[in-house]
């Protein structure tokens, strides 16, 4: 008797350390309004390391594990779907999503939603591998060539500027085109439509070893911090902000980040609407 008691009570033991591995116990989560709420999501699924489909078509990168794991201390659940980084901020206004993954930090956009950061961000291109294309480290430099922007990006403020800069200085011009997506940008580099698209310094190096025939050029741009977005009348977004300084307290965030070799972007401390 004594000895299937302990049976038993070995089975129990396991089966709770298995359950506190795969997901956060009690003892771990907020007592947050989202507790206990189904929480639908979007990002544009293109945009690895950040935010990306896995080979499994499982939703995967950096900013989705962090964002998942807050929801777990939340205790809350998420449905995150695919779209283009234009429909967010219309989609969060009209109630339709909860939060919106990928989503710089601008003080513009802080007028209309909360936005809690994740990472510390700059942009910087890349280029074909094999191309002639040498941009220096002034935006200036950009006057002449041609770049595959994404819709909606907080770069087109800066790279729009610098094509006004180059007119008005009686420099080749900057050439701009807008894409609906980072694979449609690419796309448009790798078959000679443009010669640069804008890409996260931090992810950078991913890039590249994932696939040599791209390299880093140009300067660094456009830096602030970013992350997600969520309503701002749904009172949310301080909720989440302590959930992801609850993984960045215990070395959670951390090993997100060194997951996907990004560690080089960790905040310190997330503060809601950090552009200034």
């Amino acid at each position: 008797m004594n000895i299937n008691n302990k049976l038993i009570n070995s089975t129990l033991a396991a089966a709770l350390v298995s359950f506190s591995f795969g997901s956060v116990n009690a003892a771990q989560t907020l007592d947050t309004p989202l507790k206990g709420k189904a929480l639908n999501g979007i990002m544009q699924n293109d945009y690895e390391p950040v935010v990306f489909l896995d080979e499994n078509g499982h939703n995967s990168g950096y900013f989705y594990d962090i964002v998942a794991a807050a929801a777990q201390r939340l205790d809350a659940k998420i449905d995150v779907k695919n779209g283009t980084f234009d429909s967010f901020i219309p989609g969060l206004q009209s109630r339709r999503y909860d939060f919106a993954l990928g989503t710089d930090a601008t003080v513009e956009r802080q007028k209309v939603v909360d936005i809690i950061p994740l990472i510390d961000a700059a942009y910087s291109f890349i280029t074909a591998a094999q191309g002639k294309v040498n941009i220096g480290q002034q935006l200036s430099a950009l006057c002449g060539h041609s770049i595959a922007a994404l819709a909606g990006q907080s770069t087109l403020v800066e790279l729009s500027k610098q094509a006004e800069q180059c007119v008005a200085e009686k420099k080749a011009p900057l050439k701009i085109a807008i894409f609906p997506s980072r694979s449609a940008a690419w796309l448009a580099v790798k078959s000679g439509q443009a010669e640069l698209t804008p890409v996260y310094t931090g992810e950078a190096g991913w890039i590249i070893k994932k696939d040599p025939t791209w390299r880093v050029t140009g300067p660094k741009f456009d830096e602030g911090q970013s992350g997600f977005a969520v309503n701002k009348q749904t009172g949310h977004a301080q909720a989440w902000a302590d959930a992801v300084n609850a993984l960045i307290d215990d070395g959670s965030y951390l090993k997100i980040l060194q997951k996907y070799g990004v560690e080089s972007v960790a905040l310190k401390k997330v503060q809601i609407n950090p552009a200034r």
